[in-house]
């Protein structure tokens, strides 16, 4: 028998988690999806629930001088109201979904779903963004790309759950798109995100992230680092060299929303704008 859990703390949920395997649902956007059977059929659920929707004290959004902390209950649509939230984050955001869904859905849901089309897992990606970790005993931090293994895979331990998105500060110049069937209200086929920092006609920081194009967001620092510390010019004469370094991590499958072939094709599109506008 399927057990319902709603505790009246992040304590008591905690405690919770140490005597049971649950799942965790807050705004339940993606996980009744997942469980979704069919048409006057109840979800199919093979354990335990826990309810943390109305823990007020993961409800929160604020900063210090090198970080933003969103509490792992801050709904979307408190995130497009803070004056604290990057605009960038506020873009991604305003293209996911319907409105519904954004009353009620939270970036901590979108991480623990482990989605490659996840939006906000882009630019968590792209900012080095970390996960707090709680259970009844230990708290941790896990960096949102080591936290998700893969495709609905993440590094959590049954006693716990995620408290906490921690948001490092930049002052990189952005550039973000999302391709869909529609502006919102779709899976993502393809979504970019690059950043970059200039200093005397030198390239001090590049960062490019793309999603749905494998089984997790596709990063590498590795890449990054071989064209920082050169100048523009010779970054733009390399557009070339730096599409094919990107290649091989670059794996979309073809799937009822579109083909491998597209995908990849748009990927390196956008790619190829990004790095031409860097001035």
């Amino acid at each position: 028998m399927i057990k319902h859990y709603v505790p009246n703390s992040l304590k008591e949920a905690l405690e919770t988690l140490s005597k049971s395997d649950c799942y965790i649902m807050s705004g339940g956007t993606d996980l009744m999806v997942q469980k979704h059977k069919s048409s006057g059929l109840l979800p199919n659920f093979d354990k335990d629930i826990l309810y943390v929707a109305n823990l007020k004290e993961l409800d929160y959004i604020k900063e210090d001088k090198e970080n933003i902390y969103v509490g792992a209950e801050t709904r979307y649509i408190e995130m497009l109201k803070s004056p604290i939230i990057p605009d960038v984050f506020k873009s991604v955001i305003e293209e996911i979904a319907s409105p519904a869904i954004r009353n009620m859905a939270t970036m901590a849901g979108n991480i623990a779903n482990a989605s490659p089309a996840g939006d906000t897992i882009v630019p968590l990606n792209l900012f080095d963004s970390r996960v707090k970790l709680q259970s009844a005993k230990n708290t941790r931090e896990v960096l949102v790309k080591d936290f998700i293994l893969g495709v609905r895979k993440i590094d959590r331990q049954p006693e716990e759950m995620i408290t906490e998105i921690i948001i490092p500060k930049t002052d990189l110049e952005l550039s973000y798109t999302k391709v869909g069937s529609r502006k919102s209200e779709s899976i993502t086929k393809v979504s970019f995100m690059g950043g970059y920092k200039i200093e005397d006609g030198v390239v001090k920081d590049l960062r490019i992230c793309f999603g749905s194009v494998a089984t997790k967001v596709v990063r590498s620092p590795e890449i990054e680092e071989k064209y920082t510390e050169i100048s523009v010019n010779e970054l733009r004469a390399r557009i070339d060299d730096i599409i094919n370094e990107y290649d091989w991590i670059v794996t979309p499958i073809t799937d009822q929303r579109s083909t491998r072939e597209y995908r990849k094709k748009v990927a390196f599109n956008l790619l190829r704008k990004f790095l031409k506008t860097i001035k």
